[in-house]
């Protein structure tokens, strides 16, 4: 696997300061802290835009600190060692990404790239295992996250071990929509990626993509257009993902 030895690079900005009335405080690990942890946070934190495209965390980069979204779609991959991507899960405003770096670890076990412009708020290590000392309602929070993400790691491994290819391309897409949601009457996913990109969430070939999204075209399930997916029958769906 191909690494970068140097920094990612990231353009500061200035957004709000003041945590507590972050809109994005009610998704976030943040949203149970006390007043004055939030006043931390707000003071130790700098804040960074990415572009469309733009890695956020690169697998193999020394861990620096973690990342926590203020806005934009971020998604978070591992890559083996032909580079061939397999993406773990889709991030957005409120969720944290960067979070192994308050154990031991040196470097970051995954890579993660902005899908739109993202705003990001961020905090170095240092900073941050200062706040969870000083704030234990942080530390619960984080400790909530772990269990929600080891969750769905391991639903995700179990569905995928039963899945057929149609199941798992259904399976892909509705990750999709529950991440980001559709928009307009015919339920346009939010999130447009390319069959490739579609393959590597479900674990199998861009190939294998094409003939089921082709299957489901068919039986009035979902149209495409591109990268453009309507979701025409969101139970159908659905029920095929839940196989």
């Amino acid at each position: 696997m191909t690494m970068v030895a140097n920094k990612i690079k990231k353009s500061h900005i200035n957004v709000n300061a003041d945590c507590s009335t972050c809109v994005s405080l009610g998704c976030s690990v943040l949203r149970n802290c006390s007043p004055e942890c939030l006043q931390e946070v707000s003071a130790a934190k700098r804040c960074f835009v990415y572009v469309k495209g733009q890695r956020i965390l690169m697998e193999g980069i020394e861990s620096d600190g973690v990342y926590f979204i203020n806005t934009g779609k971020v998604k978070i991959f591992k890559s083996d060692k032909d580079d061939k991507q397999l993406i773990l899960r889709f991030a957005k405003s409120g969720e944290i990404l960067g979070f192994c770096s308050i154990d031991e670890r040196k470097e970051q076990p995954v890579s993660a790239v902005a899908l739109d412009d993202t705003v990001i708020c961020y905090l170095d290590n240092k900073d941050f295992m200062r706040i969870i000392r000083d704030n234990p309602e942080l530390a619960l929070g984080l400790l909530k996250f772990y269990n929600e993400e080891l969750i769905e790691v391991e639903n995700k491994s179990l569905k995928l071990a039963r899945m057929n290819v149609p199941g798992k391309v259904a399976d892909a897409l509705m990750t999709m929509y529950d991440a980001y949601g559709s928009n307009g009457k015919n339920c346009t996913l939010n999130l447009m990626l390319s069959r490739q990109d579609i393959a590597n969430l479900a674990g199998t070939t861009k190939e294998q993509v094409s003939k089921a999204l082709s299957e489901f075209k068919l039986k009035g399930i979902v149209k495409t257009k591109g990268k453009q997916i309507d979701i025409l029958n969101l139970n159908s769906l659905r029920s095929i993902a839940e196989i």
